[in-house]
């Protein structure tokens, strides 16, 4: 049985053919760059469930998955700040130094439960 050749689209930068690859289902995805905690979550499954991230490559559906995580994480960490700061006010909104350490504290106590709860967890 022979397989049927792939047929690829190139284009054409400086001179140089490159091929139009398209690893999901929608295009968009494939020319939006992943955030940051999506690029975490893609790194965690391929590192810790290969044969997930393998699954969800094949379906198409790892890109659009990773660009919902990062989203995710991104709107978990702004809500858990928001509280935090509720909970934990800047006690001298004057002092800037003060102000920073405080907010960058409540910034790294927040990515570290979005990490546990959003990132680190097989999708």
């Amino acid at each position: 049985m022979l397989m049927k050749p792939m047929e690829l689209s190139y284009q054409e930068v400086q001179g140089i053919y490159h091929p139009q690859i398209q690893v999901s289902r929608e295009e968009s995805y494939d020319k939006k760059p992943l955030g940051k905690y999506g690029q975490m979550a893609l790194n965690y499954l391929k590192e810790e469930h290969i044969n997930r991230y393998n699954y969800l490559v094949t379906e198409g559906t790892l890109l659009p998955l990773m660009h919902q995580v990062n989203e995710e994480a991104w709107e978990r960490m702004e809500k858990l700040q928001g509280q935090m700061l509720q909970k934990e006010p800047i006690q001298d909104p004057t002092n800037t130094y003060q102000t920073y350490r405080h907010r960058e504290m409540i910034r790294t106590r927040a990515e570290e439960i979005a990490l546990q709860e959003i990132i680190f967890k097989e999708r």
